[in-house]
């Protein structure tokens, strides 16, 4: 009796769906979150001026 092993070479439409949907997701919200990043530097050069990063501020509580 031959052992019968899965074929899972077999991709239907919903699953190629979901794959394709996955990547784009990956790629637009990778895209997205680089731009949140960095987009005080993008402001700065299309409007021409220097970027300088945001500083964080210490309150008096704080100080150890």
């Amino acid at each position: 009796m031959p052992i019968i092993l899965f074929k899972l070479n077999y991709l239907d439409p919903g699953s190629g769906s979901l794959l394709i949907q996955l990547l784009a997701a990956g790629l637009l919200g990778g895209i997205g979150i680089l731009l949140k990043m960095f987009w005080g530097r993008i402001k700065a050069f299309f409007t021409g001026q220097k970027y300088i990063p945001p500083t964080v501020d210490k309150d008096e509580d704080d100080q150890d």
